[in-house]
């Protein structure tokens, strides 16, 4: 595949497939954010669209390579939380498999990263049980549907993107945690049952007045819902940990999300609470020591994530919160 999605091309592909007037003025912005896409914003009269475009090697410090056929996996999610959760995932505009280019709907632009708003202080704690509840949806609706098996059967990509950077990066990395580890990456292979995000956190959600949207489901798959609910709380952990001024808050966002998540899915439907947090340790962990270390830590915090990771994954039978 030769085509490279840039602001440079990308009005001369939209005309191409159609999806843009000819003799129309647009303008191209490339956002910035992601490490696994190319990803185009274009605006015009009556033109709201994003174009996105997975990259085969990720912008990452060490070697990270991945499918580019993520990008129609994504696809089919998205059109599928769509029909399960209407108004809470970008529409679907167009999906093209012989370049690996997906076309979305343009959020408004008064809708912020819910990360990036967190990191300015504003931890939008009621969002947390809508996050939850999205979730639980998404998880209990699909549980052994084998028409959503079928459609979701790539595994390659989670593996490439989640488990290998992540799980496997960590044990090489801290082969003194590796046996404590193994089980949480095994039990993600083996036990496989519905819907699974695979990158469920705040950095892919956007908060607006009038609503509130998730991004990013390159990493989808049929696998074990577990991961999705450690892989977002990894995220409120760390939070708390970098900015402990609103550590209460991100407490009080992962409550609940837990909430959420019981009552649209029932209450240990991804598994119990020491089975979440052995996961969640692992996910911190990750974000420390994997390929793909949180960019929002400095190194203290960085230092304390670890310790705290470390303490759950050896402890996780005293909860999430135990370290605070």
């Amino acid at each position: 595949m030769s085509f490279e999605l840039s602001v440079d091309n990308v009005h001369s592909y939209l005309l191409g497939r159609g999806l843009v007037p000819e003799g129309v003025a647009v303008r191209a912005e490339e956002l910035a954010g992601g490490v696994s896409a190319a990803v185009v914003a274009v605006r015009g009269p009556g033109i709201a669209l994003v174009v996105k475009q997975a990259l085969p090697r990720l912008r990452v410090s060490d070697e990270w390579l991945a499918k580019q056929d993520r990008t129609e996996t994504e696809a089919a999610a998205m059109r599928l939380c769509a029909r399960l959760t209407p108004g809470r995932v970008p529409e679907v505009v167009d999906s093209d498999a012989s370049v690996h280019v997906l076309v979305m709907g343009l959020l408004p632009d008064e809708a912020r990263n819910w990360q990036a708003e967190v990191a300015e202080g504003k931890a939008h704690a009621d969002v947390g049980c809508w996050a939850g509840e999205t979730l639980g949806v998404w998880h209990s609706r699909t549980a052994g549907d084998e028409a959503v098996a079928a459609l979701l059967d790539d595994f390659d990509s989670f593996e490439q993107l989640r488990l290998s950077p992540f799980y496997e990066t960590a044990m090489e990395r801290r082969p003194d945690l590796a046996v404590e580890v193994a089980p949480y990456l095994a039990e993600l292979r083996e036990r496989r049952r519905c819907f699974v995000d695979g990158d469920f956190a705040m950095k892919n959600v956007l908060v607006a007045p009038e609503g509130r949207w998730l991004l990013d489901l390159e990493v989808a798959h049929y696998g074990n819902p577990v991961f999705d609910l450690g892989f977002f709380l990894s995220f409120v952990l760390l939070s708390a940990i970098r900015w402990p001024q609103i550590a209460a808050e991100m407490r009080a966002l992962g409550d609940g999300f837990f909430a959420g998540y019981a009552a649209a899915a029932g209450a240990g439907f991804a598994g119990g609470e020491e089975a979440v947090t052995g996961h969640t340790a692992c996910l911190v962990l990750a974000r420390t020591d994997g390929k793909s270390p949180a960019q929002f830590l400095d190194d203290p915090s960085r230092d304390r994530a670890r310790d705290v990771g470390i303490e759950l994954l050896r402890a996780p039978e005293k909860g999430l919160w135990a370290w605070l």
